[in-house]
């Protein structure tokens, strides 16, 4: 359910409530930039945070926990939407170069490649899976290489157009074959699974971050509007409030209606939440606030 990537832009947002913001001395986390966060499938009280060096679990909503064993950065993530298939990243191991496309089978504490998919391997920053079909894996190079899509768990591949640098990917979890991607102009969607796009929202706009509940209603992250969401496939959006987030991976527990957001906040400080569908409750997960 995961869609998720981290961009160097500012998409500054304020709650509008009167509500304390919450305390979080007892959430400060030694994490540094978070790049993609997940819930999983079958335990929705896990939610996992992939960050630039560590591999993270909140459970219950307690502050994250390092659980990786081996250190990496966690460019792009995503958990899964089923009991049989693993977790996917990609990214930069502690020793240098690229990870190519990773997987873990034991909630994040080891990791093994799958595929480089290029040499030298890929760094995807914007990755996405599919809900009906769980082998369905898109990924961005982050060096601007091509869109790659993959139908049998990364095996083989097919390098894919693509409409502008894409910085966010999700596919849709009723029809496989309808793709959205967020870029730099705002956002594009795929009716053909990728060989052709169309510019359906937000242009000028970039965006920092995408993804799909279960029931297929899309949330996003957009520069100047902040977060957003539609019912209706990409037709129309709602602007929902706004909060001190630059919200950079977006993932759900959609049996509960719950939101979790990670990004950065107007201070800087690298920050998880967990709130209502339409943000009008809220807790921190963790923060690096005070650090």
């Amino acid at each position: 359910m995961i869609g998720i990537v981290t961009i160097g832009i500012t998409i500054a947002f304020n709650f509008n409530s009167n509500d304390q913001k919450p305390t979080t001395d007892t959430r400060t986390v030694e994490w540094r930039h978070v790049h993609g966060i997940g819930v999983d499938p079958i335990d929705s009280s896990i939610l996992y945070i992939a960050t630039h060096g560590d591999f993270y679990q909140s459970r219950s909503g307690a502050p994250p926990v390092k659980v990786d064993k081996v250190r990496a950065d966690y460019m792009a993530f995503n958990a899964p939407h089923g009991k049989d298939s693993p977790l996917y990243a990609s990214g930069h191991p502690s020793s240098g170069g690229n990870t190519g496309l990773i997987k873990s089978t034991d909630g994040g504490i080891t990791w093994q490649q799958v595929a480089k998919v290029l040499d030298p391997a890929v760094d995807f920053h914007a990755m996405t899976l599919s809900k009906s079909d769980p082998n369905l894996i898109l990924g961005f190079d982050s060096g601007g290489r091509g869109l790659f899509k993959t139908i049998d768990a990364g095996n083989t591949w097919e390098n894919l157009e693509y409409p502008e640098y894409i910085s966010a990917l999700a596919i849709s979890p009723n029809d496989s074959k309808l793709i959205f991607a967020g870029t730099g102009n705002g956002i594009f969607n795929s009716n053909d699974s990728g060989i052709t796009w169309n510019h359906i929202a937000y242009e000028g706009l970039t965006v920092s971050a995408m993804n799909f509940d279960d029931e297929g209603i899309l949330f996003a992250a957009v520069d100047t509007f902040g977060l957003v969401r539609s019912d209706d496939l990409g037709v129309s959006w709602e602007d929902l409030p706004d909060i001190d987030l630059t919200v950079t991976s977006i993932a759900f527990d959609s049996s509960n209606k719950i939101l979790y957001v990670g990004g950065f906040s107007s201070g800087g400080f690298q920050e998880v939440y967990k709130m209502s569908y339409d943000v009008t409750s809220y807790e921190i997960i963790g923060t690096n606030k005070g650090l």
